[in-house]
């Protein structure tokens, strides 16, 4: 299926291990590269329901929609392509592969903990702020680790919401401000 509009692409699997995967894909009008694409793969299992009533009859690995770019998959274009996508490729697989142990003879995967971050001490803006400028203002480069922290700043009311701002693209940001003493 042509989903993302971009031409008819053959796509080959250069590269496996369990369950991560390269593919190359490549133009069917010339047979050019268009880029490499890293992702993990999702197996449905039979018995799945499907839309109209019918079920999935049997298991089988589905190719990342549009919505797994960024979080389970990774497209690569350009002279590095296939550099960028080995070097993620070994990223994914050392992060994501479970450690495995043998127990009365079976060998079995080992649970991992999920380590919370270290808690994040912010320095607070004298004027409104969005949650982008707090992170900037603190020189964090991502501003996703400060969405915790500034919830927990709105639960306690050392924050309130002051109101919204208008961006080119997406929903208004949200504007906070320090809940004065």
């Amino acid at each position: 299926m042509n989903a993302d509009k971009c031409g008819n692409h053959t796509f080959t699997q250069t590269r496996r291990e369990g369950n991560f995967c390269i593919y190359r894909r490549n133009r069917c009008s010339d047979g050019s590269l268009h880029s490499y694409e890293v992702f993990i793969t999702r197996t449905v299992k039979a018995g799945t329901p499907l839309p109209g009533g019918n079920v999935v009859s049997e298991d089988y690995e589905q190719y990342p929609g549009a919505n797994a770019f960024g979080r389970t998959a990774w497209s690569y274009s350009g002279k590095q392509a296939e550099q960028a996508a080995n070097i993620k490729f070994d990223r994914i697989k050392a992060e994501k592969e479970q450690p495995e142990v043998e127990v009365d003879g079976e060998i079995v995967p080992v649970p991992v903990a999920r380590v919370s971050k270290a808690k994040v001490e912010l320095k607070l803006p004298d004027k409104p702020f969005t949650q982008k400028e707090l992170a900037a203002f603190n020189k964090i480069d991502n501003y996703k680790e400060v969405y915790a922290p500034l919830q927990n700043m709105l639960a306690t009311k050392v924050l309130r919401l002051a109101g919204t701002r208008e961006v080119t693209r997406g929903k208004p940001a949200k504007l906070f401000a320090v809940v004065a003493a």
